[in-house]
């Protein structure tokens, strides 16, 4: 490839300013090919403005970005009509979803048939399905929240080799059925979750050997926040409440998580100001309960759900009418998400930047790529060089959510799109000859408007235009160096700011 170091960067700077301004594997190699519309217009020239269009907008951070033909048929639906539908998923017809979930061997198993499975083909199911579902599916939101509520309740695949097995029990009880549900559902099924049990050792914590790491994220991850005034005392005495909380070990049961009496600190404890009997099961929901309804609690998921989708320093006015929601409606995670979405200060919102799992699965998606995972282990491998492969993240905190986390991390974008654009990911293909002529682009400069209104959303600028032109040429579309080039300026429009930070 013959693009200079300059030329990008000149391309960078154009593209900021406007930033600134503006079995699975076969279904999804079917899926990805029957989407594509017949007809592909090419961006009205009076997109090419410097006001962000509020439904695009809405695509890329209540989604994944648009397919081709979403943004259209989203903009007829109107922003508000598509936002309801989102939110309601259970009645949006996902053929792709639903022919996914048919084809997940592990993810049809109970806990007793999971636990004598390979791990390594449990987290192969896990990530593939994760990836596949948010490249596909039609519940956009939904695919959206489920990896949040992933991130809130953090689980790190590697802690040991149960995990990935119990991970699957976990993505498909636990966060699943509850990612548009209530918050206080959602806490509870984390804190009996196999994978939560392991992975933060309270399968471990019993009265004679107690362990504070669950109890700890518990308060200052999952619900209070740091800051919210609890004291190391409770800390360890939340731990003394969650003794006894294991997984059966051996038997017809075995996986389950059971109460263990005889484990259990059955004194008295005080939380928070709290007393708790001692009363066994019951203690844990009573903390539950206490800790779902607490105006920190209330506080910090009203920041993060800001943060996630408005700003990474949302306005304190957003969070304080997000966090009054949670109260108001008990913790129902729709009704915040209404207010966030339909806000000033979302339509108002900054540029922010994708973070690596959005950005490659919105590049595939822009391109209506065929993703066979069957073939191809590259995109895991990238997703690992990018930084976010699902469940990959160590610490209990979740992957972070803000640019300068991830700021280190551009070159491997840049990479990652000149490869895809250039057949080096097998297995991740994207139909660009079929885009092309369901474009009926006949030269140059009309095949760059047309991916610049499936990447960008709008037409180019003219100083853009220009300065693609300009590297691209203006030669046949025959021409196989014509054809190297202008597969180079798609990549440059998917390794661009104009497409990192929307």
């Amino acid at each position: 490839m013959s693009l200079s170091r300059r030329d990008f960067l000149k391309l960078g700077g154009l593209t900021a300013v406007a930033a600134g301004t503006a079995g699975c594997s076969a279904a999804g190699r079917k899926l990805a090919q029957d989407k594509l519309p017949e007809n592909l217009p090419l961006p009205a020239a009076d997109t090419a403005v410097s006001t962000p269009d509020p439904v695009l907008r809405l695509l890329n951070r209540a989604g994944y970005g648009p397919r081709p033909g979403d943004l259209e048929q989203a903009r007829q639906t109107g922003l508000a009509a598509w936002l309801e539908e989102q939110l309601n998923p259970n009645e949006i017809e996902d053929t792709a979803a639903d022919l996914l979930l048919r084809s997940l061997t592990l993810y049809q198993m109970d806990v007793t048939q999971l636990i004598e499975q390979d791990r390594k083909d449990a987290a192969k199911e896990l990530i593939g399905s994760t990836i596949l579902r948010a490249l596909y599916s039609r519940r956009q939101l939904y695919e959206v929240m489920v990896e949040f509520w992933s991130d809130h309740f953090n689980i790190y695949l590697r802690k040991n080799q149960l995990i990935p097995l119990a991970k699957i029990i976990d993505d498909r009880d636990v966060i699943r059925p509850r990612a548009l549900g209530k918050f206080r559902d959602l806490l509870r099924a984390s804190a009996k979750s196999q994978a939560m049990l392991l992975y933060l050792d309270n399968a471990r914590n019993t009265r004679e050997q107690p362990n504070e790491n669950y109890a700890r994220e518990l308060l200052e991850l999952h619900t209070l926040g740091v800051n919210a005034g609890y004291t190391q005392t409770d800390v360890q005495e939340t731990a003394r409440i969650l003794t006894g909380w294991t997984i059966r070990r051996r038997g017809r049961q075995a996986g389950q998580t059971i109460f263990q009496k005889d484990a259990h600190d059955f004194g008295q404890k005080t939380v928070l100001g709290q007393t708790f009997a001692g009363q066994g099961e019951a203690e844990l929901d009573e903390l539950l309960e206490m800790l779902a309804t607490h105006p920190a609690t209330a506080q910090r998921i009203a920041f993060k759900l800001a943060r996630r989708f408005v700003a990474d320093e949302p306005p304190e006015g957003l969070v304080q009418r997000v966090a009054q929601t949670f109260t108001e409606t008990d913790g129902e995670i729709k009704a915040m998400l209404r207010v966030i979405f339909l806000s000033d200060e979302f339509a108002a919102a900054p540029p922010k930047l994708k973070r690596p799992y959005t950005y490659m699965i919105s590049a595939l998606r822009a391109l209506n790529t065929d993703l066979s995972l069957s073939r191809n282990r590259g995109i895991g491998r990238w997703l690992e060089r990018l930084g976010q492969l699902p469940f990959h993240w160590p610490p209990p905190d979740g992957y972070p959510d803000v640019a300068p986390a991830w700021a280190t991390n551009l070159l491997p974008r840049w990479n990652f799109a000149l490869a895809l654009l250039h057949n080096e990911l097998p297995g991740a293909t994207p139909p660009l000859e079929k885009i092309v002529a369901a474009g009926k682009a006949e030269t140059t400069s009309n095949v760059l408007q047309l991916f610049a209104g499936l990447v960008y959303g709008r037409a180019l600028t003219p100083d853009e235009q220009t300065l693609f032109t300009t590297y691209t040429g203006s030669g046949p579309l025959d021409d196989p160096k014509t054809r190297l080039r202008l597969k180079d300026g798609v990549a440059l429009m998917l390794a661009s700011p104009a497409f990192q930070w929307t």
